[in-house]
C-alpha cells in the first residue's frame, strides 16, 4: 500500500519518526542526485540533504506543507545548495583578504586568545560523546565515515551530534558575547 507524501508529512508533524524515515528513504537518493547537479561534490551533496532532513525534523511542528511535498523538498534542496555555493565563494574571498591583510596587532591577538579560551571552555561543556565526535571531525580532520567506524556508531548519528554540538557551541559563545560560524 502506497502512503502519500502528504500523509507522511502529517504524521511527521505528530512526531511519527517512522514516517520521517520513510520520507527520508523515499527522497534521499533523488535529492542527493539533484544537489550533486549543483555542487558536483558527492560528500557535500549528501551533507546538504542530511541537513535538510535534520531541519525538516527539528522544524516539523512549524512546517506547513500540505501538498506537493516533493516540490517543497526539491526547492529546499536548491536553496540550501545555493547557500552552500555562496558560502564557499564568500569563504574563498575571506581567505584571499586575510592572506593580503597586514599582520595582527597585539590587540587582535588578545581577542583571538580570548576567543580560543572561550571556545575551548564551550567545547568542554559538551557531552563526552559529542565532544569526542566534534574534536575528531573539526580538530583532527577525520571524515564522518572514519569517525563512524572508529566509534562504531552510524554516520547519521555522527551528523546529528555534529549539528547539535555546533548549535550548543554557538549558544555558549553568544552567551559569552562572542560569535562563531
Amino acid at each position: 500500500m502506497h502512503i502519500t507524501d502528504e500523509t507522511l508529512m502529517a504524521a511527521i508533524k505528530k512526531d511519527d519518526y517512522a514516517s520521517y524515515n520513510r520520507l527520508f528513504e523515499r527522497y534521499y537518493g533523488r535529492l542527493c542526485q539533484y544537489v550533486y547537479g549543483w555542487l558536483e561534490n558527492r560528500e557535500d551533496s549528501e551533507d546538504i540533504i542530511q541537513d535538510l532532513f535534520l531541519i525538516l525534523w527539528s522544524g516539523r511542528k512549524k512546517m506547513e506543507v500540505n501538498e506537493n511535498v516533493s516540490g517543497y523538498l526539491f526547492k529546499m534542496a536548491k536553496n540550501m545548495s545555493l547557500n552552500h555555493i555562496r558560502a564557499a565563494k564568500n569563504y574563498r574571498i575571506l581567505l584571499e583578504k586575510q592572506s593580503n591583510a597586514p599582520d595582527y596587532y597585539e590587540e587582535d591577538l588578545l581577542e583571538s586568545d580570548e576567543f580560543r579560551i572561550a571556545l575551548y571552555d564551550c567545547i568542554e561543556r559538551l557531552s563526552e560523546r559529542s565532544r569526542e565526535v566534534f574534536i575528531l571531525h573539526r580538530v583532527k580532520g577525520l571524515k564522518q565515515k572514519d569517525i563512524s567506524e572508529k566509534l562504531s556508531i552510524s554516520v547519521k548519528t555522527i551528523k546529528n551530534q555534529l549539528w547539535t554540538s555546533l548549535q550548543k557551541l554557538r549558544k555558549c559563545l553568544e552567551i559569552k558575547g562572542l560569535y562563531f560560524f
